[in-house]
């Protein structure tokens, strides 16, 4: 029986034929085997659906990883970008390259649409990737945001109302389109979807102030009792390392060691091994790693 690589957006009729895959792995209370997490993540994602990638055997899916689409944006440039999640091979197909076959399907479409293929790929998968030509940059690795009481004039607020993001939203759009590095695009539709609409996460959102005049916020989550981690920051530059002392105490950033250097006395790094791969692959103008060194994990905290 001939199996084939198929890529198309999502539907919701496709639940049925995840649900059957990925219960080959999870188990039945796993939220990857719910519909109201399938549907959040690949339907209603204002940057549009995700891209499907199936193999798919005598109309039996046995190989699939998921393309979220996000936006990024530098010097008035703006470009597709699909970020790799939830890839998986049904256990009776281990070794017969099928994993493979799906990443050359990806890079293909990447290629096509002059759009990024972006991951951060566990120890399993690396490999693979790697065989692919994936455009590898810095791995993130973890420090400790300091302990420090907050600058003069800064103030942190919960952001329980998006209508608290509208009146810096406009001053972040315009300093990443002005930006030699690329970042996120953030909307007040992407906040609502990616962190106040998340069915099984709780994000901190802390809107941060100095002297009264808004500069950004922040993102977190608990990961551990008493241990947060930083999702990611969108703040006006100049105040970036300051409104780090608006986080909880015991928080982790993983970043570049590039990017660390920009907050030096901001952060501390952790001496553990654990890191984190990166690549970001755009075939029609390879970026430079100092390009992508302040991405954050807002794109791949799914």
């Amino acid at each position: 029986m001939s199996i084939e690589v198929q890529i198309h957006d999502f539907n919701t009729s496709q639940f049925d034929h995840l649900a059957a895959l990925f219960g080959s792995y999870f188990q039945p209370d796993d939220k990857l085997l719910t519909k109201s997490y399938t549907d959040w993540l690949y339907a209603k994602n204002p940057f549009g659906p995700a891209r499907m990638v199936a193999a798919v055997e005598a109309g039996r899916w046995i190989g699939f990883m998921a393309l979220i689409p996000v936006h990024l944006v530098r010097c008035n440039a703006r470009v597709v970008a699909y970020y790799v999640v939830n890839v998986l091979v049904h256990p009776e197909y281990q070794g017969k390259h099928i994993f493979g076959r799906m990443i050359t399907a990806a890079k293909k479409l990447v290629t096509a649409e002059n759009a990024v293929l972006m991951g951060h790929p566990n120890d399993m998968a690396l490999l693979s990737w790697q065989r692919a030509r994936m455009h590898f940059h810095d791995v993130l690795k973890p420090s400790l945001v300091v302990p420090s009481l907050r600058a003069k004039g800064v103030q942190a607020h919960a952001v329980d109302d998006l209508k608290q993001l509208q009146t810096v939203l406009p001053a972040l759009t315009a300093q990443a389109l002005a930006a030699e590095k690329w970042q996120l695009v953030v909307s007040e539709d992407y906040v609502n979807w990616r962190y106040l609409n998340h069915p099984t996460n709780t994000y901190r959102i802390q809107f941060v102030e100095v002297n009264a005049t808004p500069v950004g916020f922040l993102v977190s989550r608990k990961v551990r009792p008493g241990i947060n981690l930083l999702v990611d920051q969108f703040m006006l530059e100049r105040y970036a390392a300051d409104a780090l002392g608006c986080l909880p105490w015991l928080t982790i950033s993983f970043r570049p060691k590039s990017s660390m250097r920009e907050f030096s006395g901001s952060l501390w790094p952790l001496p553990v091994k654990k890191q984190i791969p990166f690549f970001c692959t755009y075939y029609q103008q390879p970026f430079a790693a100092s390009d992508v060194m302040n991405l954050g994990l807002s794109a791949s905290d799914f």
